[in-house]
C-alpha cells in the first residue's frame, strides 16, 4: 500500500469588498385620513438654525413638495399650510480594513491505485494599514400643518447614510435623496416604516 502526501502552498494578492457606495433610506410617515393640496410655506422647525445648511434641505423639500402639487409661497406670505423641516446629522471616524489580503492555501491527497481523498483548505489575513474615513448618518423631517390653527396634517422621517462625506457636502449628498425617498407615493402609509433605494 503506498501512500502519498501532496503539500501545497499558494500566495495571492486579493482586494476585499468594500461598503456599498449608495445606502437605501429608512422612511416613516403618519398622517391624518386626507392630505389636501393647496400653497405651502417652508420654516424651519424648531431649535433649527436657519443657515446654509438649512437652505440646502428646504430647497430639496420644497421641490419635492412642488412635485406633490403644492404651491410654495415666500415664509410670512398667506399659505394653506406650512411644512416644517428639521434635520440632524452625526458622524463617525471608521477604519477601513485594508485592500489587500495575502491567502494561505494548503492541500493534501492519499490513495492507493485508483482511489483517493482530496482535502483543501486556506486561510488569509489582511496586509498593510486600512485607512481612516468619516460616515455620516443624516436624518430629515418634515412636519406639514394647517396654518389656521397649527393642526398637524402629515409628518414624516427620512434618514441614510453616505461614506466618505463631511461638514457641508453631507447636506449636499443627502438632502436630494432624502426629500425624494420622503415624500416617494406621498401621503403613504401612515405608521409604516420602508425602504427606498
Amino acid at each position: 500500500m503506498r501512500n502519498a502526501i501532496l503539500l501545497a502552498a499558494a500566495l495571492t494578492i486579493t482586494g476585499c469588498a468594500t461598503a456599498p457606495a449608495s445606502f437605501p433610506t429608512e422612511v416613516t410617515r403618519y398622517r391624518v385620513d386626507e392630505v389636501g393640496r393647496g400653497t405651502i410655506a417652508l420654516v424651519p422647525d424648531q431649535g433649527v438654525d436657519n443657515g446654509p445648511e438649512y437652505q440646502t434641505y428646504a430647497l430639496a423639500v420644497g421641490d419635492a413638495l412642488s412635485k406633490q402639487g403644492y404651491t410654495l409661497v415666500p415664509d410670512g406670505a398667506k399659505s394653506v399650510y406650512v411644512a416644517k423641516i428639521g434635520f440632524h446629522t452625526e458622524t463617525r471616524p471608521v477604519r477601513e480594513r485594508s485592500p489587500f489580503s495575502i491567502g494561505l492555501g494548503g492541500g493534501t491527497w492519499s490513495g492507493n491505485r485508483g482511489g483517493g481523498v482530496g482535502l483543501g483548505g486556506g486561510v488569509s489575513f489582511p496586509i498593510g494599514r486600512g485607512r481612516d474615513r468619516e460616515d455620516a448618518l443624516s436624518m430629515l423631517s418634515v412636519k406639514i400643518n394647517q396654518r389656521e390653527g397649527d393642526l398637524g396634517v402629515w409628518e414624516g422621517r427620512a434618514q441614510s447614510r453616505a461614506i466618505g462625506v463631511v461638514g457641508n457636502a453631507v447636506a449636499d449628498k443627502l438632502a436630494p435623496k432624502l426629500a425624494t425617498a420622503l415624500f416617494t407615493g406621498f401621503p403613504g402609509e401612515s405608521g409604516r416604516t420602508i425602504e427606498v433605494k
